[in-house]
C-alpha cells in the first residue's frame, strides 16, 4: 500500500509485543516512534507510526466489520 505522509502530529507510544499470548513475560519496556498524518485521511481514522518518514507504518483504527471508505480506497490504489 502506497501512502504520502502529511505533517508530524506527536509521539506515539507502542506497548511491547504480546505474542506470546503473555507467558514470556519480559522487562521489555513500551517504545515511543513519531506519529504522522497520511494525506486524504483523518487522523481520526488512520495515522502512520515511525522512527522516520520511510520507516513509517499505516494504522486505521475502526469499530466494526468494514474498514473506512477512504482507508479502502487507499488500499485499493485508487
Amino acid at each position: 500500500m502506497n501512502f504520502t505522509l502529511g505533517k508530524k502530529l506527536g509521539t506515539a507510544t507502542k506497548p511491547p509485543c504480546e505474542d506470546t499470548g503473555g507467558q514470556d513475560k519480559g522487562e521489555e519496556p513500551d517504545t515511543t516512534e513519531t506519529a504522522y498524518e497520511v494525506d486524504g485521511i483523518s487522523p481520526k481514522i488512520a495515522i502512520a507510526i515511525g522512527d522516520t518518514p520511510k520507516t513509517a507504518t499505516f494504522f486505521a483504527a475502526y469499530s466494526g466489520s468494514k474498514l473506512p471508505p477512504e482507508v479502502q480506497k487507499l488500499i485499493d490504489g485508487h
